[in-house]
């Protein structure tokens, strides 16, 4: 009896090597969405260190900035996570138990090893402003706190980690609706996402945004140069990104559609800025290539150094006006951006060994001129 041929919408792995195009063009989007994260995350010594204190120029550079273009960095981050990991990852007990055991240093052993490394400040050195204290800790609980069990980790930011360890954890549920409905699972998660969480991000996000990375793997879409959905979408999120920045002005009053117009937003910033990864000033750059090699470095250690840096800063200079906010909320980004990038060439050199297991055995051999 001869095997019946296997249905079209039954999406296999995906074996070729990935296009150099877009391997250049994720090596270089690593460190400019780690860049908007520090960016938006500095935005506090604006918004609340000084806050009623904003200048209205500043003010909008927040409001699109902080409050619309940064969001599209975690979605497209787990967006490049599902294309990476997806696309040939097959379901069987010993594949998913290999998975397992290299998520557990590439990603648990950082998360830990940077939650327990700020906890360790806190007791020996002192409080940070605006991440906590070690009588904070205590009184949340140092367990908690540390693997960040219902509640955000020590070091904020980590939960990016902490959700993607629970997205691998569940990803065979990937692989069941790339074999049966692959269409179904994109719209459920979507709706998942849209329909059940009221904040950007969420499990529900994840999964749908790591999923879409996977289809798009599966699919074989296209992503090298620039096709028209790249081109469209760009434009549509320029646009709806005015709509709602302008949403009260413009006489919208339901936060429902909102929020839903929000996070349709955030599937176009995906597209738009993988459309703009294709820019030859950006794709090339040799500089944005080396530091995206190092960028996990840079964002496990940004946020603790952001606040070091912002205390003392406005402890000598209290940014009055436009001008002086602008020049801060850039500046001190910049400063941690590039200095963190410094600081991790030297130990991936210095101490390699050490550097590789801090980053979960991320370390590269340094490249020859």
């Amino acid at each position: 009896m001869i095997e019946s041929a296997k249905p079209a919408w039954r999406l296999g792995p995906v074996h070729d090597p990935i296009d150099r195009d877009v391997s250049k063009r994720i090596e270089v989007l690593r460190i400019i969405l780690i860049g908007l994260i520090v960016l938006a995350h500095g935005a506090r010594g604006i918004t609340v260190r000084i806050a009623g204190e904003t200048g209205p120029l500043a003010t909008l550079m927040l409001e699109v900035l902080n409050g619309h273009v940064d969001f599209v960095a975690v979605p497209l981050f787990f967006a490049i996570s599902g294309f990476l990991f997806l696309r040939k990852f097959d379901l069987s007990l010993a594949a998913y138990g290999d998975m397992l055991r290299k998520k557990f240093v590439s990603v648990l052993v950082p998360y830990i090893l940077f939650n327990a490394g700020l906890a360790a400040w806190f007791y020996f050195v002192g409080s940070i402003e605006m991440m906590g204290s070690w009588n904070f800790l205590v009184g949340e609980g140092l367990f908690t706190k540390t693997f960040g069990l219902g509640t955000t980790p020590i070091n904020y930011p980590l939960w990016f980690l902490r959700d993607l360890l629970v997205v691998f954890l569940v990803s065979p549920v990937f692989l069941v609706f790339f074999k049966e409905a692959p269409g179904v699972g994109l719209i459920a998660f979507f709706l998942l996402w849209t329909g059940l969480s009221e904040g950007p991000y969420s499990y529900a996000g994840d999964m749908f945004a790591f999923y879409l990375g996977g289809l798009a793997a599966r699919i074989r879409l296209p992503l090298a140069g620039v096709s028209w959905w790249q081109r469209t979408a760009s434009w549509a999120f320029g646009l709806l990104t005015v709509v709602l920045v302008c949403w009260t002005p413009l006489g919208f009053t339901d936060e429902g559609v909102r929020q839903f117009c929000f996070k349709a937003n955030l599937v176009l910033g995906i597209a738009a800025f993988w459309r703009a990864s294709a820019f030859s000033l950006i794709r090339d750059s040799k500089l944005l290539s080396r530091m995206g090699r190092h960028s996990f470095f840079v964002y496990l250690a940004h946020e603790p150094t952001m606040s070091v840096l912002q205390t003392k800063l406005l402890a000598v200079w209290r940014p009055v006006g436009d001008a002086q906010q602008v020049v801060f909320y850039f500046g001190s980004g910049f400063v941690v951006i590039f200095g963190l990038w410094l600081v991790a060439e030297a130990l991936s050199k210095l101490v390699p060994r050490f550097y590789g297991f801090a980053v979960g055995a991320r370390a590269v051999t340094p490249r020859r001129a």
